[in-house]
């Protein structure tokens, strides 16, 4: 499997009071920080998510992504889902396939590429997924 492949499940995009919950992997062979998540670009059915209509559910709390460079002490790990809540005016309903585009923006600090500047890695994936 490749990492990409491992970043949205068949079943990772639920029906939520006014959007949906995406639970996103990381695309990486080891748990980063939180910290290290620069952006989520996220488009459900062709309609753009603002970054402003996300937030991570981090130990029970929603945060916005500007809360998450804070985040040092917080890791994503491999195995486990991060879930991304996404506001939507239309959301659509628990059973409807939808077409989910998502770049998850991950730095990685231990490759450097620059003076004082770690590799972004984006990761694309596009999938039709169910609504749980």
């Amino acid at each position: 499997m490749t990492l990409e492949a491992q970043v949205l499940g068949d079943k990772a995009v639920r029906a939520a009071d006014g959007g949906y919950e995406v639970d996103l992997h990381l695309a990486w062979y080891r748990s980063l920080p939180l910290s290290c998540l620069e952006g989520i670009d996220l488009s459900i059915d062709d309609v753009s998510i603002s970054r402003s209509a996300l937030s991570v559910n981090v130990d029970g709390k929603d945060l916005s992504l500007d809360d998450l460079p804070d985040l040092d002490d917080e890791w994503w790990f491999v195995q486990d889902a991060l879930t991304v809540r996404v506001a939507a005016e239309e959301p659509r309903p628990q059973g409807a396939e939808v077409d989910v585009d998502v770049t998850l923006a991950t730095r990685i600090p231990y490759i450097i590429i620059g003076p004082e500047t770690a590799l972004v890695q984006r990761t694309h994936v596009v999938k039709k997924v169910v609504v749980q």
